[in-house]
């Protein structure tokens, strides 16, 4: 289990106490997005570093990282063991066996109890034979007996030397309603399956030989697990391996041009390769610095003449350094993300794009589209306002915070960056990637015009704020409409669709949904891009679907793959009635038809509905491209 962020910031000092700090260079992994950091409150992020065994800079930083879960089995003689977290060589079984040390390998136990404010910790397995605390100072020493059926829990057993033996039927059982458990089966330790009436106005949670959260946090070690405050909410046993046992809550970003178009594109490429030159500084910071010292120039003159571009002689010494000047005097050395902006990053994004950009040297290449010179230009202008073909973008993910049971979507106003850290550090991890992606812009005055009769999917939406309301007393409804719910729907018709066109998995493709019902920053568009983080390079694949030629197949046949799919009518009729997925907030839309991999989806795969873009077989005119 990789540590919380302090035994990151450890590992760098006693780095830079072995070795000298000459020899630890951060900028190397630091990562700016001015953006994101005053959004999140932070100095910089960065990027997890790799681990060199040689060299001059940066060698044997690893990533701190503990043993869990605690507790092991023998693989041989089948005995367990709780090992320390902090653990570093492999363990092996100490238990005599035959007169001499077993020496079997241990194999982690594959429960782990997990509690809905993010705790986890071992399964209380004594506590679970015994029926409750041992109150007795005997030798108790476990095994794991698994047995030769079908393999289900009731098969597996843990025997106790004192001769106490229980199986694990029914370790993984708890009770809801809703999203709140009021019942569970460390909570019914030493009860009976029938003993207690419980509900959520009646929940199980004085049994004294119930075993409840510790509010053990043991990627924060040690402290996180020795100075634990009890939580005492109710453990849910989950596998290990289960998706539901971290969900990641990122936050992302597109790299936005810092510097106005009228710039020399070569200096956009100087002042972009010189991102952290000087710590976290950025290219424009590092020059401002010299200029400061000297605003003669002289000093900026000498820096700027052992640059790559003045060197081939791609642009004169004297004209690089007063168009540097230039953009030092113009900008004051701000960010243009920050001169009379909007706080929402989506809305600049949005902006952004919708403008384009035709810069080979930059991050950000976007060439808007007429439909006047594409196939079937009528089926686009009708209901399209522009596409714009996104040939390089840089998108830069930023690891906020994770939750446990339910995905952090699922929990809007829950703090989980607070799981990351004991102490407040200045910095959140994060990665760059690069892709390429299509824009779609939907036209504003048919959404308004399909909004006045399609009234209908609000069913959803209030089904989503009704939820989420009772799960948060904070909670602030979105601002969302039945038009986002269309767009989203679209969006992941449109992925499925580009994998069997072009050749991405779909989970290397990922949406992006611009919405906004806000006059002054209206959105209805949608991107689709593939963005990969182990390579800078981008096939140009997903750019190709969006040209004359293609765009219009693409698009029919997504709208095509809405009307029929392998699950109806099941999948119609359930949609249109009671609902499906995540709390019912999900109309027709099934794994068939809508669903697409947690990586690609910001939603969690809710708020979808097919219907909404070709209608139903009673009621095709509910559709938008009916």
């Amino acid at each position: 289990m990789i540590c919380g962020l302090d035994n990151w910031d450890d590992i760098l000092v006693t780095r830079k106490e072995e070795v000298g700090a000459a020899s630890v260079d951060e900028s190397e992994f630091t990562i700016r997005e001015r953006r994101l950091e005053k959004m999140l409150g932070v100095e910089k992020f960065k990027a997890p570093w790799a681990y060199k065994k040689a060299g001059k800079m940066n060698t044997k930083l690893s990533i701190p990282a503990i043993r869990f879960p605690g507790w092991h089995y023998c693989s041989v003689c089948g005995y367990m063991v709780q090992i320390s977290y902090d653990q570093k060589d492999v363990p092996e079984c100490k238990q005599t066996r035959k007169g001499k040390d077993c020496n079997g390998r241990l194999v982690p136990m594959r429960f782990v109890a997990v509690c809905q404010h993010g705790h986890i910790q071992d399964v209380p397995f004594k506590e679970w034979v015994h029926g409750g605390p041992i109150t007795d100072t005997n030798h108790h020493l476990l095994k794991y007996e698994s047995g030769t059926g079908s393999g289900e829990l009731a098969s597996i057993s843990i025997r106790c030397s004192c001769g106490q033996r229980k199986s694990l039927a029914g370790l993984l059982n708890v009770r809801k309603a809703g999203s709140i458990v009021f019942d569970s089966a460390l909570a019914r330790i030493g009860h009976g399956e029938d003993d207690g009436n419980f509900s959520i106005e009646n929940p199980n949670n004085s049994n004294t030989n119930g075993q409840y959260c510790l509010g053990h946090r043991p990627w924060l070690w040690p402290e996180g697990v020795k100075s634990a405050r009890y939580c005492g909410a109710h453990l849910q046993v989950l596998i290990k391996g289960c998706s539901n046992v971290h969900y990641s809550e990122i936050v992302s970003a597109l790299y936005l041009p810092e510097i106005e178009d009228k710039v020399n594109p070569l200096v956009l490429q100087l002042i972009n390769r010189l991102n952290g030159m000087a710590g976290d500084q950025t290219g424009l910071d590092y020059l401002k610095m010299f200029y400061n010292q000297d605003p003669t120039g002289n000093i900026l003159r000498a820096v700027l003449m052992g640059q790559p571009e003045v060197i081939k002689g791609q642009i004169l010494l004297d004209e690089l350094v007063q168009e540097i000047i230039s953009v030092i005097a113009d900008k004051g050395g701000q960010d243009i993300a920050d001169e009379n902006k909007s706080d929402n990053l989506c809305f600049e994004e949005y902006e952004c794009i919708l403008k384009g950009r035709n810069s080979e040297s930059a991050d950000f290449k976007a060439l808007r589209k007429s439909f006047e010179n594409y196939v079937d230009n009528e089926l686009h202008s009708e209901s399209f306002e522009t596409v714009v073909l996104i040939e390089k973008l840089k998108e830069t993910r930023v690891f906020k915070g994770f939750s446990r049971i339910n995905g952090a979507g699922f929990w809007p106003g829950n703090d989980s960056s607070q799981n990351l850290t004991l102490h407040t550090v200045n910095w959140l991890p994060a990665s760059e990637v690069f892709g390429e992606g299509i824009f779609l812009q939907f036209k504003d005055d048919k959404i308004d015009q399909w909004l006045l009769n399609n009234g209908r999917y609000q069913r959803l939406l209030n089904q989503y704020h009704d939820i989420n309301n009772k799960r948060q007393m904070t909670f602030t409804n979105r601002d969302i409409n039945p038009a986002f719910v269309l767009i989203h729907t679209f969006a992941h018709l449109l992925i499925k669709r580009l994998c069997f066109n072009c050749g991405y998995g779909s989970s290397s493709l990922r949406e992006k949904i611009y919405f906004s019902s806000d006059p002054g920053e209206r959105m209805n568009g949608v991107l689709i891009y593939t963005s990969s983080g182990d390579s800078e390079v981008s096939m140009g694949g997903l750019v190709r679907q969006g040209t004359e030629k293609f765009l219009s197949k693409l698009i029919k046949e997504a709208i095509e793959d809405s009307r029929w799919r392998s699950a109806d009518p099941v999948c119609s009729d359930i949609g249109q009635s009671s609902g499906q997925g995540p709390d019912n907030v999900n109309g027709s839309a099934c794994h068939n038809c809508c669903i697409v991999p947690e990586t690609s989806c910001e939603e969690y795969n809710v708020l979808l509905d097919r219907s909404s873009l070709t209608g139903t077989l009673v009621n095709p005119e509910w559709g938008f491209f009916s």
